[in-house]
């Protein structure tokens, strides 16, 4: 299965993931958010798509589904607001819309991976800091991804 992967010492914060999703997806609010990890260090937060999702186990109204390319998606007239998801998703991805009966999630550009295209926000990053790749090809990366940041943060992390 592939995932959005992002390499936090490439990544310049100019927030074009955000904007090219927000582009992709006009009627909902962007799915990339921004978090500090630090004064100086600020890097986008996305779906991870997990194998074993607890939005989705959590969600009630079974609006969120797991596509067969392992991509996870909310159903729009299913989505009842609820909030579950939200508190269930360890990483904090998941947030309320505007509109107070849905919530914002990232869906992988579904429409764009069945035309044999990448995710917007992958395709939009001027810096190359987001890849769409294969589950065991970013698990290599993972241990190198951030060294950059080592001993200036006690934060430990894996992507």
């Amino acid at each position: 299965m592939k995932r959005v992967f992002v390499n936090i010492d490439r990544c310049i914060a100019c927030r074009t993931c955000s904007a090219a999703c927000n582009y992709s997806h006009p009627d909902h609010r962007p799915t990339i958010g921004y978090g500090e990890l630090h004064e100086d260090v600020r890097l986008p937060f996305i779906c991870r798509h997990c194998d074993e999702p607890q939005c989705l186990a959590s969600c009630p109204q079974g609006a969120i589904k797991q596509l067969d390319n392992g991509a996870i998606k909310r159903m729009n007239m299913l989505c009842t607001g609820c909030g579950s998801c939200a508190l269930a998703c360890p990483f904090g991805v998941i947030e309320p819309e505007v509109k107070s009966y849905v919530i914002s999630k990232c869906d992988l550009c579904v429409g764009r991976l069945e035309e044999g295209k990448e995710p917007a926000c992958v395709m939009a990053c001027p810096a190359g800091a987001l890849t769409f790749e294969e589950v065991d090809e970013i698990g290599e990366k993972s241990v190198m991804i951030g060294a950059s940041f080592k001993g200036r943060h006690p934060v430990f992390r894996r992507v």
